[in-house]
């Protein structure tokens, strides 16, 4: 057969998948994970590991899911609001309403259950709080919403003869890993998002996700958050400053987190290829630990071979 060159570092795809070997003890019965590393400058991809294990049946190993088509959860909000701002709809502390409120026959909840009341656009975002962004999506309109997704390379299956909706922001379409972690370098790359890079010769096509400005918001927004793998008053080592997002879909059917680091893009899933719910495997408590563990990889191996980070504007 004839070679096949790709940007993959075998270094780091052997380690990666001895992590991944690992982490099958923590996963339940029949649940997979996929773990994509993309370096955030060539948008070459550095990392592919479509399940946890290809031999292994009762994990559907041969099931690629950075391809598949999955619900993204609550990943799609960052571009929202990012959207939202470059509209004019709303700055960083505008307040929105994370209180009861029904749309029809939709009526979304929180995933903690409570509510919050008056908030900011930005605490609403960090938080990843459902009725604001609900809200937010009925200002903007869902149906321009799925067109700017789409023209910014982030296109949502439907349902035939379906119309996108609020559900949309809650993870009511189909999208791929591999998508989203392509529509999230636009936070990286001054709001333009750019195609994956498997092959040396694939050329490098950026398209207009969001404005300069709204990425830089939205991206420092994501950055304040406290990791869940570890004790706050700790972090006294300054490590390279990260943007994650996590997500969930109805019914703990996909857990998923998309980081942006200073030099690479990470994205994750967790879940059961078959589409059977996994209670209890949320983005927060699953997919997220995993994304900062390859996050952490990433960081001291760049550090071993004395690679600085590029330093992010305040």
């Amino acid at each position: 057969p004839p070679l096949i060159r790709t940007t993959l570092d075998a270094n780091l795809q052997r380690r990666l998948e001895d992590l991944l070997l690992g982490w099958r003890a923590r996963l339940p019965e029949h649940t997979s994970a996929a773990i994509l590393v993309v370096e955030t400058e060539s948008m070459a991809v550095r990392a592919y590991l479509g399940s946890v294990d290809i031999n292994d049946a009762r994990r559907f190993g041969h099931v690629d899911m950075i391809s598949a088509l999955r619900s993204p959860g609550s990943t799609l909000k960052p571009f929202l609001y990012g959207m939202a701002m470059d509209a004019g709809l709303i700055h960083s502390e505008s307040l929105l309403q994370d209180v009861p409120r029904r749309y029809g026959d939709y009526r979304p909840g929180n995933f903690s259950m409570g509510f919050s009341g008056p908030v900011s656009a930005s605490s609403a975002l960090a938080l990843s709080l459902n009725l604001p962004a609900a809200q937010l999506l009925e200002a903007y309109g869902p149906k321009r919403f799925a067109a700017d997704l789409r023209n910014g390379g982030v296109p949502l299956s439907l349902p035939a003869l379906a119309e996108p909706n609020l559900a949309l922001i809650l993870g009511g379409a189909g999208s791929r890993l591999e998508d989203l972690v392509s529509g999230y370098s636009a936070l990286a790359r001054g709001g333009k998002s750019a195609n994956l890079r498997l092959q040396p010769q694939d050329e490098l096509v950026e398209r207009r996700m969001l404005s300069p400005g709204s990425a830089w918001i939205i991206r420092r927004i994501l950055s304040g958050q406290a990791r869940p793998d570890r004790d706050p008053t700790a972090e006294l080592v300054q490590r390279p400053s990260l943007a994650w997002k996590t997500g969930t879909s109805y019914g703990f059917r996909d857990a998923l987190a998309i980081g942006v680091g200073p030099r690479y893009l990470i994205g994750v899933w967790i879940g059961r290829p078959d589409g059977t719910p996994v209670p209890g495997q949320f983005g927060l408590a699953s997919a997220a630990p995993l994304m900062l563990q390859v996050h952490d990889v990433l960081s001291n191996r760049d550090s071993q071979r004395g690679i600085v980070a590029p330093v992010q504007p305040v």
